[in-house]
């Protein structure tokens, strides 16, 4: 179910309240009775047939200002949440990954899209985040735990018009991310910085574009597990992407004439 107030109190300004509840259910896979063994043995991953459907609670309010800037904040509640989190057996040595249902999941976030012009030179629309996050299971293999944090995003998109003749922008797209959370797992800081430069010539039908994604090699994370004996760091590759494409469109489109329906008989 869900339900949507809005409300307008004068031109360009929009409040809407929404009330919504929602069940996410586990892949098929992840319920069946299996075992896989990876690295070597040295990894167990281990399906689960009681795992259960999540239902999620959501309470937001949007606020939109002059029909421009956005303004959010919402309660979300996640009843019987679940993932796969990585388990250090006692009894063997072997890490078991396993999709499990724990208490719930809750996060109450606030945020704010503001864009903004100057002339026609420049697009931009920053985005800020903040949310508080809490995970609580009372039973996890042996342990239990009940952890939470305070974490902000901030994203950038601009649009550059360098030249209207011949038609040159440059896009510059990015995003960071202060540490969060998720299970017994520690997330590092993360962030990213795309940019891309377009020319349009040929009476716009041709487009030639350059781009470089992750500038820096920021943007993939190296979670770690330091909670109540479990020890655990992973490392994951990153890598700053190139590209060149070429794009022309031939002819144009030209809509199909029908002949109208005749209504006489009506």
């Amino acid at each position: 179910p869900t339900l949507n107030i809005t409300y307008l109190p004068k031109k360009g300004h929009v409040f809407q309240l929404g009330i919504s509840s929602d069940r996410n259910y586990p892949n098929y896979w992840t319920m069946t009775n299996f075992v896989t063994y990876t690295n070597g043995g040295y990894n167990e991953i281990t399906g689960n047939p009681k795992l259960r459907p999540m239902k999620d609670y959501r309470l937001q309010l949007v606020y939109v200002l002059n029909s421009k800037y956005q303004f959010v904040a919402w309660l979300n509640h996640d009843d019987d949440y679940f993932t796969q989190s990585p388990y250090q057996r006692h009894d063997h040595l072997t890490i078991s990954y396993q999709y499990r249902n724990f208490d719930f999941r809750q996060q109450i976030g606030t945020q704010a899209v503001l864009p903004f012009k100057a002339g026609n030179w420049l697009d931009t629309r920053l985005t800020l985040i903040g949310v508080w996050q809490r995970e609580k299971a009372s039973s996890f293999h042996d342990i239990s735990f009940d952890r939470n944090i305070i974490f902000g995003m901030a994203g950038i998109n601009s649009t550059i018009t360098l030249s209207d003749r011949p038609d040159i922008a440059i896009s510059l797209d990015g995003m960071i991310r202060s540490k969060g959370i998720q299970t017994i797992y520690d997330l590092p800081t993360s962030g990213n910085i795309d940019v891309r430069a377009r020319w349009q010539f040929m009476k716009k039908k041709a487009v030639l574009k350059f781009y470089c994604n992750d500038i820096f090699a920021t943007s993939k994370i190296n979670p770690r597990i330091d909670f109540m004996g479990q020890n655990l760091r992973m490392g994951f590759s990153c890598y700053r992407e190139f590209g060149l494409s070429f794009t022309y469109k031939f002819g144009g489109y030209k809509e199909k004439k029908y002949n109208d329906v005749d209504k006489a008989r009506f």
